[in-house]
């Protein structure tokens, strides 16, 4: 724990001067666009974000919309935009790089000049984006630096060697000034600055943590087993880096203390503490919070080595954005119990409990049994819209190319069955396009996901909850 605080502590504070990053938390109401490639088509970032503003904000409904494709670069970005602005966002993110800077050419003579002229290239077709952008000034913008491509994990052989570099000068590109970027003079830089838009950066924080990591284990990675698309954990600290980057940091789910000895509360940050009664050997108090604590995943998906649970421990999540704090002084020495709305939780000692517990740790208690099923019923969100992003993936990849955009019928299936066997990203999509080739079918999906948020905006809000502690008198 004090290891990764104190690199974190250390990391942010190297970069404040260049890379200070600030951008207005999610207000209720919001609808957010997260626009990108794979990494946020498939990927879970904007997924936990949300599910930090489920549980953290209950009354404050907002609304995300999964826009990502996968193999996208700036270009096919900007030709598909008019979709991601059918959804009436007030926010848009964006995020590329990662496909723009190619993949096989590393590996060719003169890299490095072929990826300088593909920055170039995706810095220019930015410039149509942010035209586009620029035409609905009341929509908040928040542009992101790409998570890395991992060139220093041993796990195996860096197919791209060089990568990243290029991912960076696009990075730089949206953030920082002409001194510290080595993109071409001719094209325009610092674009969140200029514009006054939002900037978050998971690259040079990702990379860093890699090789912190790395140099005790030399095949960690948060970037996934392709070294390109994050696994869980890495998604979980892009999602603290972009809530950090909001200001959540320090925002208690709760802060209870309790002064045993003076039978009175001394504090109660976001919660209300009533009806407290103090005996010799009992303390018994009404907790009646105004967020749940955050969920932590500990599942496998699509056969990875990680969980979204691995990431706490190159992140401090846990104390920074989800502290349900309990602190109680003046109890006499001994062990006691601790229990929550009629269920027995654990055994503290009474020192453990003046130095106070994060309750967000005990994965037993009435209200993180609440936000799990939170969880859960968001992932079943989340995987509706994913795979419902691979029928949009064949509709730009193939159907725009050959002329049957938006077509979905007979002709275009005739489409997908001359081309499909020649092209293995076909194969793997073309059954999901198949399913959703239907206007209906597609409604349908949108429904159940909209469905699903409503629940969950039922399901979340926190119930009062009588919690005793009370000393063993025997052990």
């Amino acid at each position: 724990m004090k290891r990764y605080v104190l690199f974190v502590c250390l990391f942010l504070s190297s970069l404040a001067g260049v890379y200070a990053q600030s951008i207005a938390p999610f207000q209720k109401g919001d609808r957010i666009a997260f626009v990108g490639n794979s990494i946020t088509c498939g990927g879970h970032y904007h997924s936990y974000i949300w599910l930090y503003y489920m549980t953290r904000f209950p009354d404050q409904r907002i609304d995300i919309f999964n826009e990502g494709v996968g193999g996208d670069v700036a270009e096919m970005i900007y030709q598909r935009l008019d979709k991601v602005f059918e959804h009436e966002p007030t926010v848009v993110t964006l995020s590329f790089g990662m496909n723009d800077v190619g993949y096989m050419d590393f590996r060719k003579p003169g890299a490095d000049t072929i990826a300088r002229n593909r920055v170039e290239k995706a810095c220019r077709d930015y410039a149509f984006i942010e035209e586009v952008y620029k035409k609905y000034p009341e929509v908040r913008k928040i542009l992101i630096g790409s998570s890395p491509y991992d060139e220093t994990s041993r796990f195996n052989k860096v197919a791209f060697p060089g990568k990243n570099t290029p991912i960076l000068e696009i990075v730089d590109f949206l953030k920082l000034p002409q001194k510290y970027t080595q993109v071409g003079a001719r094209i325009p830089n610092a674009r969140a600055r200029e514009n006054q838009w939002g900037f978050v950066d998971f690259n040079r924080p990702m990379v860093a943590i890699n090789q912190w990591e790395q140099a005790e284990d030399s095949m960690y990675t948060l970037c996934g087993k392709d070294r390109i698309h994050p696994s869980t954990d890495g998604h979980l600290v892009m999602a603290y880096l972009f809530l950090k980057a909001q200001g959540l940091a320090g925002k208690p789910v709760a802060d209870i203390r309790i002064d045993g000895a003076g039978k009175k509360v001394t504090r109660s940050d976001n919660c209300r503490v009533s009806d407290l009664s103090v005996s010799s050997d009992n303390l018994t108090f009404t907790y009646e919070a105004k967020s749940l604590p955050y969920p932590i995943d500990t599942s496998y998906y699509d056969n990875e080595k990680h969980t979204q649970a691995d990431a706490l421990s190159v992140i401090p999540f846990m104390d920074e954005m989800n502290y349900e704090g309990l602190s109680v002084s003046g109890l006499s020495d001994g062990y006691y119990g601790l229990t929550i709305g009629g269920e027995f939780i654990g055994r503290f000692t009474a020192r453990e409990l003046e130095r106070g517990i994060n309750m967000a740790l005990l994965q037993n208690t009435p209200q993180y049994k609440q936000a799990m099923k939170i969880r859960q019923m968001n992932e079943e969100r989340w995987l509706k819209e994913r795979k419902m992003r691979e029928f949009y993936w064949v509709e730009y990849n193939l159907m725009r190319k050959t002329g049957m955009l938006w077509a979905c019928n007979e002709a275009a299936v005739d489409t997908l069955r001359k081309y499909r066997p020649h092209d293995i990203f076909l194969q793997w999509n073309g059954d999901l396009w198949l399913q959703y080739m239907h206007k209906g079918i597609r409604e349908d999906c949108v429904n159940e996901q909209q469905d699903l948020v409503n629940r969950i905006y039922e399901q979340n809000k926190p119930i009062p909850l009588r919690i005793e502690i009370k000393k063993f008198t025997d052990l």
